[in-house]
């Protein structure tokens, strides 16, 4: 008798998590479960990168080894630090492994056939040197311990409590906290030997100065001089010589200034209102900070930012300066750079200032205010033209846009009455996109920009979005990736990945440190990169390294069930082609269901593998054991054994050694039994 021909199967990893949609309606490929796994742009469901400290020091994700085959005569142990007799080299020894030692953080150059050192006694000599080992599993651990050895040295942002906001400003990361006594908020800037405090320049109110009162003067009263660091003119001009503002002072030397007279060095005159003061931020605030250019080089780009506890302020990376807007109240929640204003949000109020001048907010002089429906929770310019362009203005439960470019001809249309954004999610990449209560929604403009056309992306993971909307903390974008961004206070978060403007499909991650905020920068060269702060006051850096901070990754994902061509036939399953992507070494465990798992099918048994191989969710499989060394594109063989009508495949992996890598397709060896009856 002809025994049936063996067939063949071959589906991708596309569409994501689907929660909703019944299994026959869905294309092979849709994730059932899914953790610390992403939808990638170019195919396949990529484990995710990891996350790890930042404080300016050297990365541990760009620590390298060195090993040394030596010949000893004497002992040299982790943790030891070794120096070249000759070189005068030295390194930290991160592991031993016979005459191996494997040293990190080398500072000079060590050299073949030289003695080395512990605390000035010769240990043995350099037989031969060596970058990197062959062996896969090895290479990732001795990266992993070069890594944490950096990751000791980093420290959290000094201070109590969360930090509170960050921003990325002419390549140095800025970070807020309260002070230890949480008495106050202080900033923080990156340095070569971690982070370290912003000290706010005093700052002096004045009126009635004249044009020759100018930065860098030197500012006189009596005995008392300082040298005038920043002009602000809040009111009036220097032209009129009727005005107010505030001085920026720095090198103050013979005592206090006070209320009076005063000139400067340029034959200025002005009226001092009173004491010099340093700027003291009230604690406990969540700072929202945008880059303005109020100016016509880059030497005027500043910061400008608000936390909803403090007065708005301009940063310029020396000079921090209170922003006074007239309100009874002054501290605005969230803040935008449009059209050459600065817009401020206060409850209910959309405020803005003059044009090119976000110190003056005066209606005379062209500054504003709309009247909102509701409590505004974001501020988004939205892509499009230097002409074109609208912003826009988000409540909980309604959207409206902003048109225009000054007060003369700003005009607020309502776009979405009872749908809303919640606050901290509203982002632009090829398009706006935020979080409603019903889901991810992109904004995207149409043919002849002005209006708009939402579209929900998560509506087959909506239990998994309401439960965690209440919880939003922070959203961002990862540009390469073509990824929208949730996180939750929970530590959880959702990736959407977006390709010509379409989701491509949405997936869960679980960070073990909770994100409270996020800011994007840019590395040295040029590309973009994602920083959050979380609770412990740790300011971390997205999508580098193989762990999360040196913890290990828990990532697994569970296809929906598979009919193979057909879910009244049944199959004998005989093997399964797993085609894999990656740079590095990779471990991870497969396991399968059969005939969805029913309990009248004899379902496959647990077994025991290495340490590399455990599951995040599941305790009964039979498990098939992978290890690549190579880079590239690799298939497994995986064999598979039972009769079904279908198939659940089941990828897990738990690591803190292992680089990202992609699982793209799935070919299914089977053959046709009967019918189901």
């Amino acid at each position: 008798m002809d025994m049936p021909q063996t067939r063949y199967d071959t589906f991708q990893m596309a569409g994501g998590l689907d929660q909703l949609t019944p299994t026959l309606s869905l294309t092979n490929g849709f994730a059932r479960r899914a953790v610390n796994f992403e939808c990638s742009i170019t195919g396949g469901y990529t484990r995710i990168s990891g996350y790890e400290r930042y404080d300016g020091r050297s990365r541990p994700s760009q620590a390298v080894y060195i090993v040394l085959t030596c010949s000893l005569s004497g002992a040299v142990a982790v943790g030891d630090t070794v120096t070249g007799a000759t070189s005068a080299a030295t390194a930290k020894v991160i592991a031993r492994s016979g005459n191996d030692v494997v040293v990190t953080r080398q500072a000079g150059a060590l050299q073949t056939g030289e003695n080395i050192t512990v605390l000035g006694t010769v240990r043995g000599s350099i037989t031969t040197m060596s970058g990197a080992v062959s062996d896969g599993l090895l290479d990732a651990t001795y990266l992993s311990l070069a890594a944490a050895d950096y990751r000791a040295s980093i420290t959290a942002v000094p201070g109590s409590g969360s930090v509170l906001g960050g921003f990325w400003f002419k390549g140095l990361c800025y970070a807020w906290r309260n002070n230890a006594g949480a008495t106050a908020a202080e900033l923080y800037v990156q340095s070569a030997s971690g982070w370290t405090k912003i000290n706010f320049r005093e700052t002096i109110d004045f009126s009635n100065a004249n044009t020759s009162v100018q930065e860098g003067d030197t500012l006189t009263q009596g005995g008392v001089s300082a040298v005038v660091a920043r002009v602000v003119v809040r009111s009036g001009t220097l032209t009129s010589g009727t005005n107010t503002g505030t001085l920026v002072l720095t090198g103050r030397t013979g005592g206090n200034f006070a209320a009076g007279a005063a000139t400067s060095s340029g034959a200025g005159a002005l009226t001092l209102s009173g004491v010099q003061a340093v700027p003291v931020q009230a604690p406990g605030g969540k700072y929202r900070c945008v880059l303005g250019n109020f100016g016509a080089s880059s030497a005027n780009q500043a910061v400008y930012g608000c936390d909803g506890v403090n007065k708005a302020f301009e940063f310029d990376g020396l000079n921090f300066v209170p922003i006074s807007t007239g309100m009874a109240v002054d501290t605005p929640d969230f803040v935008a750079f449009h059209k050459q204003h600065l817009f401020l949000a206060f409850d209910f109020s959309l405020q803005f200032s003059a044009s090119g001048d976000p110190f003056a907010w005066s209606a005379v002089i062209g500054a504003g205010e709309i009247g909102m429906p509701d409590t505004i929770t974001n501020l988004l310019p939205l892509p499009g033209s230097n002409n074109t362009g609208a912003m826009l203005v988000s409540s909980k439960n309604d959207m409206t846009i902003l048109y225009g470019a000054s007060a003369s001809d700003f005009a607020l249309t309502t776009f979405n009455s009872g749908v809303g954004a919640r606050a901290d999610t509203t982002q632009n990449l090829e398009q706006a996109y935020l979080l409603t209560d019903f889901g991810v929604t992109s904004l995207a403009a149409a043919q002849e920009f002005g209006n708009f056309s939402p579209a929900t992306m998560t509506q087959n993971l909506r239990p998994y979005v309401s439960e965690r909307t209440p919880l939003v903390s922070a959203s961002g974008v990862q540009r390469a990736k073509g990824q929208y961004r949730l996180f939750f206070s929970d530590g959880s978060g959702l990736y959407t990945t977006v390709r010509a403007g379409q989701s491509i499909g949405s997936m869960p991650v679980e960070y073990l440190n909770p994100v409270a905020c996020t800011w994007e920068g840019l590395d040295a060269n040029g590309n973009s990169t994602s920083y959050f702060g979380s609770t412990n006051g740790m300011v971390y850096e997205m999508d580098v390294g193989t762990s999360f901070d040196g913890e290990e990754i828990n990532a697994s994902f569970q296809l929906t069930f598979n009919s193979t061509k057909s879910h009244r036939m049944l199959k004998r399953y005989r093997k399964a082609s797993v085609e894999i992507t990656g740079g590095s070494y990779i471990a991870f465990d497969l396991g399968y269901d059969l005939g969805y798992k029913s309990l009248d099918i004899a379902q496959s048994d647990s077994q025991s593998y290495a340490q590399y191989m455990r599951t995040a969710y599941w305790d009964a499989f039979t498990w098939d054991n992978f290890v690549w060394d190579g880079s590239e594109i690799t298939p497994a063989e995986v064999y598979l054994d039972g009769t079904a009508e279908n198939i659940s495949f089941r990828i897990a992996s738990l690591s803190a050694l292992l680089a990202p890598f992609t699982i793209n397709t799935i070919t299914t060896h089977y053959t046709p039994r009967r019918g189901i009856r």
